[in-house]
């Protein structure tokens, strides 16, 4: 069409040149010869005629075809909007409805749908005409037991609208509706019949079987198998045993949504199991619905195996959709007797240091004594291969002020190989200096790089080993030559104690070595009153007799009376807004140790109080942060609730930091999850009653 119409055009064009030179050369011939002027302007006259009517007749035709043009689009438009298999629909720019085709009220089902709002006529939340005409974009929606794509523009609806005017108060809604039906419940039915892959893992077999006989061993796996298998066939899956600690389970992804519905009650089945062992067997179980094929779902499988084994066990973690979802982690970790991981790692960072030209230790932002025994005692290792070590430390720790204090206050006398600690703490900005290509970076007392004391210098070294006994994050720090998590053992500064001794066995702790060391464990421990094992006592020993004087860390442990009567004061405001939860607010805090410190403290007091399960103390702090300390007696785990908003921790012990809020912002979801956690641990208690 539009070539033919351009052919008009020049044709036009061309008749219009031809006359002009006809017209010269008429006026040429009448000058030349002044007897043919008259004969000249009568062809100019016949040609103007006949060149006039023709472009009449050609402007004539084109009106016409132009006009025929038209017509076929509006009533192809007219087909389009009320034959085709697409509901359509105006909204004002008051956001009510002003007009719609037949197909959109069918689909809608409803009558007298003029002047209603799109969340009136359609399946959307409240305000939808303002969130829609943001921006043009598409969703899907339920009606009537049928879906359809909904996509949705802003149209204009004022013809001489104000450029200058807020484009949102002239704009209309125009939506489109396309059954999807067909396409959305295969799609599910895809998504439903996906094949996951789980593996499952016995916890602690070793010490479940320890003493046991051929004869109650093979009765507690019998017992263990039937229960995972019958477990399986109940959800149309299958297992396949592949050693005597872990299997191979793999189930359709429904009945993974079923299994995550349940919370995984399957882990509390198995505690209870019972055929002469006297620990409770415990499993890990990691699923994977996530994988383009089979060899990345075994994959993804696996690493959400070693992710519940990183939070210490006894709970399911499932990758699906590329997120992370946490099940169980409601008991205790059972501490490891075994020491032949603890023996394997000293002789890797053995190896690591001898590799290494310079050694950074690094623990936490805002270091305790936990982390700082633990940087003094892998620094210790480093210097022990004589090695260029250093201590990496935030800036105006108050606990490293509090350690020079008490040696200062006790006139203790440090030797030469004591001292020398003083002599290699280092700043971030002091280390960065320092950082070669074959630096090796000790991370201890954390696994998440947001916490560490100096992120920059996290960076700037590529070989990196981790010691932590938190339990495992999903923001772990990657990329590390040795990851060494023990969510069993009480604190970092126990860890590094067995590490010591296997490290060199000609290598011994010097008494103000233990000190720290022993410092680090009594912190965490509470005094040795929560998550001690055997062996967090035999660590105590071996410092006890290297020289550790608890006189000294008492001394560290002391506080002013002015913090004593500030912890009583926001124990005496402590509210219990729910049975079972206690939370205390401190407001307008100094964001430095003593505050968190004192909340830590504040929170270690409510959970002794007969019938609190949960005791949070929340800090805020004068420049928009808030901290948070979680306590829990054992039957609720606190990491979970800290983790939603955060942090993390251990399953007794959590806490968290954040910015831009305040206590009033956190305190109901604070309460919520309480109460979700609370609730879930009355129903366990009331259905293991049930079942015995």
């Amino acid at each position: 069409m539009f070539n033919r119409f351009n052919h008009n055009m020049n044709s036009k064009v061309d008749t219009n040149v031809y006359f002009v030179l006809i017209v010269l050369l008429a006026l040429l011939v009448g000058y030349l010869q002044p007897k043919l002027i008259i004969p000249a302007l009568l062809v100019v006259a016949v040609t103007y005629y006949f060149g006039r009517r023709n472009i009449i007749n050609k402007e004539i035709f084109f009106s016409s075809y132009l006009d025929n043009i038209i017509r076929n689009i509006e009533r192809t438009n007219y087909f389009a909007v009320r034959k085709m298999d697409i509901g359509m629909a105006v909204f004002s720019k008051d956001g009510k409805l002003q007009w719609k085709n037949d197909l959109f009220a069918q689909w809608v089902g409803k009558k007298n749908l003029e002047g209603k709002l799109p969340e009136e006529v359609l399946p959307l939340q409240s305000n939808a005409f303002e969130m829609l005409s943001v921006r043009d974009g598409e969703q899907i929606i339920q009606l009537e037991g049928r879906y359809y794509r909904m996509k949705y523009a802003s149209v204009q609806t004022q013809e001489h609208a104000n450029k200058k005017d807020d484009l949102s108060t002239n704009s209309g809604l125009m939506i489109y509706l396309t059954d999807i039906t067909d396409f959305e419940l295969l799609r599910q039915k895809y998504s439903n019949d996906k094949i996951c892959l789980a593996y499952a893992r016995f916890d602690n077999y070793e010490e479940v079987t320890r003493g046991l006989s051929e004869t109650n061993i093979a009765n507690l796996n019998g017992e263990i198998n039937e229960l995972l298998t019958k477990w399986a066939a109940s959800q149309h899956g299958f297992i396949c045993r592949m050693n005597k600690e872990i299997s191979l389970l793999g189930f359709t992804q429904s009945a993974v949504l079923d299994m995550m519905e349940d919370k995984f009650t399957v882990l509390d089945r198995i505690r209870e199991i019972r055929a002469g062992n006297k620990f409770a067997p415990t499993f890990s179980i990691g699923v994977a619905c996530d994988g383009v094929t089979l060899e990345e779902l075994v994959q993804n499988a696996n690493k959400s195996l070693y992710l519940a084994l990183g939070r210490g066990g006894d709970q399911a973690v499932v990758l699906k959709d590329k997120n992370t979802q946490f099940f169980g982690g409601t008991s205790t970790v059972a501490a490891k007797s075994t020491r032949v991981r603890a023996r394997i790692v000293a002789q890797t960072i053995h190896e690591q240091m001898q590799q290494a030209d310079k050694i950074f230790v690094m623990g936490h932002h805002n270091e305790d004594y936990d982390a700082i025994g633990a940087t003094v005692g892998m620094a210790k290792l480093g210097l022990s291969l004589n090695k260029e070590t250093y201590i990496i430390a935030s800036e105006h720790n108050e606990y490293y002020d509090r350690i020079a204090e008490v040696l200062e206050h006790e006139n203790v006398i440090l030797s030469d190989n004591e001292t020398k600690y003083f002599d290699i703490v280092l700043h971030e900005e002091e280390a960065l200096r320092l950082v070669t290509p074959k630096s090796l970076l000790v991370i201890v007392d954390h696994h998440r790089a947001v916490l560490s004391a100096s992120q920059q210098l996290l960076t700037a070294v590529r070989n990196r080993i981790v010691i932590d006994h938190h339990r495992r994050a999903e923001d772990i720090i990657g990329d590390t030559v040795l990851l060494y998590l023990e969510p069993s053992s009480s604190s970092t500064s126990e860890l590094v104690t067995e590490l010591i001794c296997y490290f060199d066995d000609g290598l011994e702790i010097t008494p103000a070595e233990a000190t720290v060391l022993y410092a680090g464990i009594a912190l965490d421990t509470k005094n040795f009153a929560v998550q001690t094992g055997e062996r967090t006592f035999e660590a105590a020993a071996l410092l006890r007799r290297s020289g550790a004087d608890p006189n000294l860390v008492r001394q560290l442990f002391k506080d002013n009376i002015d913090i004593v009567q500030m912890r009583a004061r926001l124990i005496a405001e402590a509210k219990t807004p729910i049975p079972g939860l206690a939370i205390s607010v401190m407001r307008n805090a100094v964001r430095d140790t003593k505050s968190s410190v004192l909340a830590a403290q504040t929170a270690d007091t409510l959970i002794t109080v007969d019938g609190i399960a949960v005791s949070v103390a929340i800090v805020e702090y004068k420049d928009g942060y808030l901290g948070i300390s979680a306590r829990s007696d054992g039957s609720v785990n606190v990491q979970l609730i800290m983790e939603e908003l955060g942090g993390g921790g251990h399953q007794t012990v959590a806490g968290v930091q954040i910015a831009d809020k305040r206590a009033k912002d956190v305190e109901p979801q604070i309460i919520a999850l309480a109460k979700k956690q609370l609730e879930e641990r009355d129903n366990n208690e009331s259905n293991s009653v049930a079942r015995r």
